[in-house]
């Protein structure tokens, strides 16, 4: 195994005001991300990052439960809204919210992952919005200069 594939890539929902993992971008009755990083490994926890954001103020959350999620697709663009959709599941079947994602492998067709977070309890945690899915609609992943740029609509 090698280094990058051991090495897990943790974000933790405090993000720095000069980083710009994602910015919310205007859609007709839907809302969407635009998601940045310096390799697919770190644009899938921006991606998790900028999801949980519509949903939830993660400084309300702790890393109590660990959840493993291993997931395959057949391109990055399919694995990138697999890989929310299953966030989504999670929250919306097991009402578990993730405060930190920790990949520890990823590919192009692969991503195996730790979420750590909690089960939400409506007398702490505040939901914000309900999103229903990541969609395929206006779906890409384009390489930059500084890195990778996704764009993905999320269904309202």
């Amino acid at each position: 195994m090698s280094p990058e594939q051991s090495e897990g890539l943790k974000f933790f929902l405090t993000l720095d005001a000069q980083s710009k993992p994602f910015e919310i971008i205007e859609h007709t009755a839907d809302v969407g991300l635009r998601i940045f990083g310096r390799d697919l490994k770190e644009l899938f926890v921006n991606a998790a990052a900028g999801l949980m954001s519509f949903i939830i103020d993660a400084k309300s959350l702790a890393g109590k439960k660990i959840i493993v999620i291993d997931l395959h697709e057949d391109n990055r663009e399919e694995l990138l809204v697999a890989w929310l959709n299953e966030l989504l599941f999670q929250f919306s079947t097991h009402s578990f919210l993730s405060k930190e994602f920790t990949i520890e492998k990823i590919s192009e067709t692969h991503i195996a992952a730790r979420l750590s977070g909690e089960i939400i309890n409506p007398k702490k945690h505040r939901v914000i919005s309900d999103i229903k899915a990541a969609t395929y609609h206006e779906l890409t992943i384009k390489e930059t200069k500084d890195g990778l740029m996704a764009q993905v609509i999320l269904d309202t």
